[in-house]
């Protein structure tokens, strides 16, 4: 009885998980990607479109300066960057604080040279995107299809592999 219960709270677990981790609507893997406006480090209004659908590969990372494991990940995107930048590939992260100060520093003591973009609101993320926990990121492809999501570590670089033959 206890081992029958066992089995099915780990089935309705993963279950839970599984359906989390999948269901992403109009941004699930295959569709193509929805806008939403940020700002650069310099204040400037912009938008995702002004990046991504524009011919290259992009990776984007959803961050915060507070985030360990966004910060953990960090050496691997600067050699993704490294490695990729020169290929048809940008490399976007998109800090989701309200603390303009702390994420420069973030930036700055990481190491993270390359573009980086704000958006206030984790709403518009968690919304638009189904974004519940950072980091996140996302591959998108030349013309703005969601070729991956919910990369980390080394699936990153194989995801790039893949699809930059």
């Amino acid at each position: 009885m206890k081992k029958t219960i066992l089995v099915l709270l780990c089935t309705l677990v993963f279950a839970c998980f599984a359906q989390a981790q999948t269901n992403y609507g109009t941004t699930a893997v295959g569709n193509k990607f929805v806008d939403f406006a940020v700002k650069t480090f310099d204040g400037t209004n912009a938008k995702l479109s002004d990046y991504v659908g524009k011919g290259n590969y992009v990776l984007v990372d959803f961050w915060a300066y507070w985030c360990g494991p966004c910060l953990g990940e960090m050496p691997n995107l600067q050699k993704i960057n490294a490695d990729f930048g020169k290929k048809n590939f940008q490399l976007l992260s998109v800090s989701l604080d309200k603390n303009w100060d702390k994420t420069r520093k973030a930036v700055a003591d990481n190491g993270m040279t390359w573009t980086q973009l704000m958006i206030e609101e984790f709403d518009v993320i968690k919304n638009s995107y189904g974004v519940k926990s950072i980091p996140h990121i996302i591959l998108f492809g030349p013309d703005g299809t969601i070729l991956e999501r919910g990369l980390r570590g080394e699936g990153i670089r194989s995801a790039l592999e893949k699809y930059m033959k």
